[in-house]
């Protein structure tokens, strides 16, 4: 039986992730420690994907920099799994990061807060950041921007009109005209 030939490692390859990995801690990225919290994990996932908008990599680099940033239990999950896993783009971590961290039942629990979401008592502006926040968990729902003004102006409509507010009535009909 012939002997294999010795591996060669790519010191480049190794040199220019490091590299990366050093620019990229240079960003101050988010660390996430873990737990099924999902204002934690949206936030985490939010922070690292505002740095991919300005660090330029690839899809594969960025599960790497974003593994950099993982600690204690999930770091220790990430080594777990990242061997049947070669060669992940972003996307694939991103579901297989949400399947653990952020479960299904969590999310249908947010959809179905978006779909029976109402003003109430609450300002426009606390309703807005609700309704921005929920959003993203109903993008079948939401999937455009029409679609989430629409339910928007809906509420808004349904609200005005219940507090029999003249004014607002008024200015409000005024503000969907123009538009």
């Amino acid at each position: 039986m012939p002997v294999p030939p010795p591996i060669v490692q790519d010191h480049y390859a190794n040199d220019r992730t490091i590299a990366l990995t050093k620019e990229f801690k240079k960003m101050k990225p988010p660390l996430f420690r873990g737990g099924i919290d999902l204002l934690k994990v949206e936030a985490w996932v939010l922070g690292i994907e505002k740095l991919f908008e300005v660090f330029p990599c690839t899809e594969v680099q960025k599960v790497l920099l974003a593994a950099f940033t993982l600690e204690d239990g999930v770091y220790r999950w990430w080594m777990l799994i990242q061997g049947e896993h070669q060669e992940m783009n972003w996307a694939q971590f991103l579901k297989i990061f949400y399947e653990k961290y952020f479960p299904q039942s969590i999310r249908d629990k947010k959809v179905r807060e978006f779909e029976k979401l109402k003003q109430g008592n609450k300002t426009v502006a606390e309703y807005e950041a609700q309704f921005t926040e929920l959003a993203c968990f109903a993008s079948y729902i939401a999937d455009m921007d029409y679609k989430k003004l629409q339910k928007y102006v809906n509420v808004l409509d349904q609200t005005i009109i219940v507090e029999g507010n003249q004014v607002n009535r008024n200015r409000y009909s005024d503000w969907k005209v123009k538009r």
